[in-house]
């Protein structure tokens, strides 16, 4: 099997899983409406940080951020600035990827029928401006990414922050905009990948260098993602009154390389803490520490971090340690996906002085 066909594979096999996962996720959040629907789920955690943090939030900006990465595109063809391919070819690309793109979101959202958050309709997942704002951003990579990254980082800060806002509007939960997500780069994968197989190498720009796959785990690599979590207080069950019960977490994490496979890692986070009694209220976290990488199987990867830094809640301030593994997957030049599982313990009240903790979740990490 070819590493475009393995890609779409795995790619395609995550959006299975989300479907999957929805459905069970629309039956446990049976309720919407109210900022304490659901809170134990993962959606529900997320909806509830959002709701302590910003509770009256409401903007239009994803509404048009979503198109952006396409302005950027066409502008830079329009100035002659030469992309990948041809004006023609790269139209077919794009027509064949929005095809595609459409027909899963339809398809899934009305199988689905999973209820929005606010209650306004039972179209929810997955998430149509996430999966248009990544399909763009993965034809402004597609066709700029090879002369420089930083295309690529620009495009995906932009489908990322269009994403965000769905769940900042509480138009979407958290598993929607994951799903829209990884159908919008999917539909832009295959989208090329059917066109490239009708035209091979004609149309082709005479600048295009193939860039290949040159991940290289012996050389500096700066890395900055976006991660989601789901957290557990294994005390809980025993003092209910005094330890949460569940929570989400989303936050941004930056590594800074010293060595090649290690260095600097630095880490800001938001996290939801909902408690049996139903009260909720959110901890803010900053922390910085080292990380270190044993690459293996060429696209495979082992991560451990320990951080040392500063949390504050309703209940207090005071120290927070984060230490945990991770395992990556290499799915491009500049990107890779992980899936992480940490201990956290941070300082508490004058009752529980430190409270144990244990996250799970997964990041999208962009690296150069």
């Amino acid at each position: 099997m070819s590493k475009k066909l393995l890609c779409i594979y795995i790619i395609c096999t995550g959006i299975l899983a989300c479907s999957f996962s929805s459905r069970l996720m629309a039956q446990y959040v049976q309720s919407y409406g109210g900022p304490s629907a659901g809170t134990y789920s993962f959606d529900g955690g997320i909806r509830q940080l959002r709701y302590n943090a910003m509770p009256s939030f409401s903007s239009t900006y994803d509404d048009y951020l979503q198109y952006v990465p396409g302005v950027v595109l066409a502008g830079l063809k329009a100035a002659g600035y030469e992309s990948r391919t041809c004006w023609g070819r790269m139209l077919v690309s794009d027509a064949f990827s929005a095809a595609i793109m459409a027909g899963l979101v339809n398809g899934v959202k009305y199988t689905a029928r999973r209820p929005r958050p606010d209650g306004t309709s039972d179209n929810s997942f997955p998430s149509g401006h996430t999966a248009t704002a990544f399909m763009i951003a993965t034809m402004l990579h597609k066709e700029y990414g090879w002369r420089s990254p930083w295309f690529s980082f620009g495009s995906y800060a932009a489908a990322t922050a269009t994403a965000l806002g769905r769940i900042m509007n509480d138009r979407h939960w958290a598993s929607d905009i994951i799903g829209g997500a990884i159908i919008g780069i999917a539909a832009t994968q295959l989208g090329y990948f059917i066109t490239d197989k009708i035209f091979k190498e004609r149309y082709l720009t005479e600048a295009y260098s193939d860039p290949g796959f040159s991940y290289d785990p012996g050389q500096r690599h700066y890395e900055a993602g976006i991660y989601f979590g789901y957290r557990f207080f294994p005390a809980s069950r025993k003092q209910p009154s005094l330890i949460p019960h569940r929570g989400s977490s989303a936050g941004l994490q930056i590594h800074v390389p010293l060595n090649p496979g290690s260095g600097l890692a630095v880490r800001t986070s938001a996290n939801s803490m909902t408690f049996k009694s139903g009260e909720s209220s959110n901890m803010y976290n900053f922390a910085v520490g080292g990380f270190w990488q044993w690459p293996f199987a060429r696209i495979l990867e082992l991560e451990t971090r320990l951080m040392l830094g500063y949390a504050w809640h309703h209940a207090g301030n005071g120290i927070d340690l984060i230490a945990g593994p991770a395992l990556s997957i290499v799915t491009g030049n500049n990107f890779k996906l992980k899936a992480f599982a940490e201990y956290e313990a941070y300082t508490f009240t004058e009752q529980k002085p430190l409270v144990h903790t244990v996250q799970t979740g997964f990041s999208a990490t962009f690296f150069w």
